[in-house]
């Protein structure tokens, strides 16, 4: 009789072994005729995809970049005099920089007029101060005519 519930303990571990294997290889059968029939294959993966969209269009050598260099002279530009008091923050998106613009003074050189400034720069290469010069043009437009790295 002992013998008996071996062979009984035997065949339901067999029939447990053999439920397991077939929960586990169930999923993966189920998944494979999708994976094949989309053309998931070594030659399809080397082809490429010829779609494109008008979503993305490459810029030209002549088209101007928003630079962060533009980004901080139109807003040193457009700041009022009473603006030119507080630590101004700034960000370029096209580049991902961002900074603050602070330490503010005004020339006026005959008819020229320039506002002088520092302002960090936090990009993906690291964080540095720059000293920068503005001045506005008769049209009433600015130019940034200096902007250089501080300590350089």
């Amino acid at each position: 009789m002992a013998m008996d519930l071996t062979e009984a303990d035997r065949g339901e571990k067999g029939r447990t072994a053999r439920r397991v294997l077939l929960a586990l290889a169930l999923p993966i059968c189920l998944a494979l005729p999708g994976c094949m029939s989309s053309g998931s294959s070594a030659v399809s993966a080397l082809s490429v995809d010829k779609i494109t969209t008008a979503a993305i269009t490459p810029l030209s050598a002549d088209s101007e970049i928003m630079s962060d260099e533009t980004v901080i002279r139109d807003l040193v530009g457009d700041l009022n005099e009473g603006q030119m008091r507080d630590p101004l923050p700034w960000s370029n998106a096209l580049t991902g920089s961002a900074g603050v613009i602070s330490s503010f003074s005004t020339l006026t050189d005959g008819t020229k007029s320039c506002r002088v400034f520092e302002t960090t720069r936090h990009g993906f290469d690291g964080v540095a101060l720059f000293n920068g010069r503005a001045c506005m043009r008769p049209d009433g437009g600015w130019d940034l005519v200096e902007f250089d790295r501080a300590g350089s």
